[in-house]
């Protein structure tokens, strides 16, 4: 596969007061001074500006210095705002080629495949905002619907006050699935070169497996702020430390 070494330009990041230390950072890149371009990337970060383009930028110069984790962490967090852009998507396959663990996903049920395929397309504000809109668009109808005195009006509008009530219920459950999916769930990406999983969150519990750096795990709980428990993507779970891991 191959990877796509674009930047995204300044134009698409509309933080003008930043324009300059983005176009800096990326003419950092093109010179091959990727060390240097991080440093100015970051200096933007830090300052409160986040956006996929930013990750993802961060994503290529990490990959650059063969710094895999952090790679694959900054694209993760280019896709989370942007999960349908192609260069992150396939820049993101291509790197995890990189890493050691090879673990067999478990195959999503149908119908929860097909509601991430769909979720992707928009942010979950927009799914809400069309789900406000369908709603609106019901309540004037339901007004026509009510106040009309022919028969064959009325059995119209009943049925597109159906048609629309399912669209309601439809995009409601695609909005508050793209809200739990991008802000309620949380994933991490390993950063010690070698992790022993524990069966409990102390270190003289049984060891259940080892993973290594650049593996994404999914943080379902965590235990005195040091510790947090992760499940893989073959639906093992086990405890590691806090600070062996980045959260995406």
């Amino acid at each position: 596969m191959m990877f796509s070494n674009n930047l995204l330009s300044e134009e698409n990041l509309n933080f003008s007061v930043f324009d300059d230390k983005f176009t800096k950072a990326n003419n950092l890149y093109n010179d091959s001074k990727y060390e240097k371009s991080i440093e100015v990337y970051f200096e933007i970060l830090d300052s409160g500006v986040h956006s996929a383009e930013l990750y993802y930028n961060l994503g290529n110069s990490f990959y650059k210095l063969n710094d895999i984790p952090n790679s694959i962490l900054f694209y993760e967090k280019s896709l989370k705002l942007n999960p349908t852009d192609k260069d992150i998507i396939n820049n993101l396959k291509m790197v995890n080629n990189a890493i050691i663990d090879d673990i067999t996903k478990i195959p999503e049920p149908f119908f929860d495949n097909q509601l991430n395929k769909i979720s992707n397309n928009l942010s979950y504000s927009n799914w809400g905002l069309i789900s406000l809109i369908i709603s609106f668009l019901f309540l004037l109808l339901f007004i026509f619907y009510f106040f009309s005195k022919e028969p064959i009006v009325k059995r119209t509008s009943f049925t597109l006050l159906f048609v629309l009530l399912v669209l309601i219920g439809i995009t409601t459950k695609i909005s508050l699935h793209a809200y739990e999916k991008n802000h309620l769930e949380k994933y991490a990406i390993i950063f010690s070169s070698k992790i022993e999983i524990k069966s409990e969150p102390n270190e003289r519990s049984e060891n259940l497996l080892i993973l290594h750096m650049g593996t994404k795990v999914k943080i379902i709980d965590s235990f005195n702020d040091e510790w947090v428990k992760i499940k893989l993507v073959n639906g093992q779970e086990g405890w590691i430390n806090n600070n062996e891991i980045k959260i995406i």
